[in-house]
């Protein structure tokens, strides 16, 4: 016979039970909501920071065979089956001249635009300097496909070095020249890749440093540490190093530049660009700038 006080205490353990495991239900729901929750967050924060540093464009404004400027038009792919469209740049003399040369320049754009208007930028260093030049969009500028995001152009960096390493070309004899963000992205693929040499023009000193510059009222937690700390990658790099700065930049101001020298291994130089701001620079280039890239290049 079963009394009341067994009654009892197998009603009181069937409580406890459905307790223990309502409990355990709650901390699984709870987990699931919480990965839920962080797993948007990092999507919003991703967007976000690609919203703000990202300013590709589609259109195309002109080329350089309007400007009689020698080239070859290339599609690389990436490991993630995107397309990227530029242009190789074969080492000329007085412009149109060819000459034999075993080094090139793997040039890394800025955030804005597409190489319809920064193979201007390549062909004036071509100009002073006889030496192969790769010009690439990133993904989603100009005719490259899918949209840019910071994994995604430093994966599209890699790439355009793997397209120049399958070219023929050693390892030891490819530069980077990387202008604004580009010298950010470029300093990743220096971290990881043998180069002969880098030039960093205009860049920051971390993409945290320069967000809460031009951003004050960003709260940390929007801004990954771990994204472009390029003052950080600088310090493992042991290739010539050259920093390169104009000193009435208003977009990223020059003591980046500074910190970025500071924070290199030798051999290592800086060169102020006098009166330079961050986008008009070819107007102050000098002849000890384009000497010095002549050293790292060739």
């Amino acid at each position: 016979m079963i009394t009341k006080k067994k009654c009892l205490t197998i009603f009181f353990k069937d409580v406890i039970k459905e307790i223990k495991n309502l409990f355990y239900g709650l901390v699984v729901l709870g987990l699931v909501i919480i990965s839920i929750f962080w797993t948007f967050n990092m999507n919003i924060i991703d967007e976000l920071h690609n919203k703000l540093i990202f300013y590709p464009s589609k259109e195309f404004y002109s080329s350089p065979e309007v400007d009689g400027i020698p080239y070859e038009e290339v599609f690389i792919k990436t490991p993630d089956k995107q397309t990227l469209h530029g242009y190789f740049f074969p080492a000329v003399i007085d412009g149109i001249k060819p000459v034999s040369c075993n080094k090139v320049v793997l040039y890394l754009h800025g955030n804005g635009q597409n190489v319809s208007t920064w193979y201007m930028a390549a062909a004036e260093l071509q100009a002073n300097i006889p030496v192969n030049i790769l010009l690439v969009d990133y993904r989603g500028y100009g005719k490259s496909t899918g949209f840019p995001s910071i994994n995604g152009v430093n994966i599209d960096a890699h790439s355009m070095y793997q397209y120049l390493v399958q070219r023929g070309f050693n390892p030891e004899n490819i530069s980077i020249y990387g202008r604004s963000i580009g010298g950010a992205i470029g300093l990743e693929l220096a971290g990881r890749e043998r180069i002969k040499s880098i030039v960093v023009q205009s860049s920051f000193s971390s993409l945290k440093d320069i967000a809460k510059e031009v951003y004050p009222i960003l709260p940390d937690f929007l801004i990954k540490n771990n994204s472009w700390n390029s003052i950080e990658t600088i310090k493992i790099l042991k290739c010539p190093v050259l920093i390169s700065h104009g000193d009435k930049d208003d977009m990223i101001p020059v003591h980046h530049a500074y910190k970025l020298y500071d924070a290199a291994n030798e051999p290592k130089k800086l060169v102020i660009l006098n009166s330079a701001d961050h986008n008009d620079l070819s107007s102050c280039f000098t002849s000890e700038y384009f000497n010095a890239l002549k050293e790292l290049f060739l």
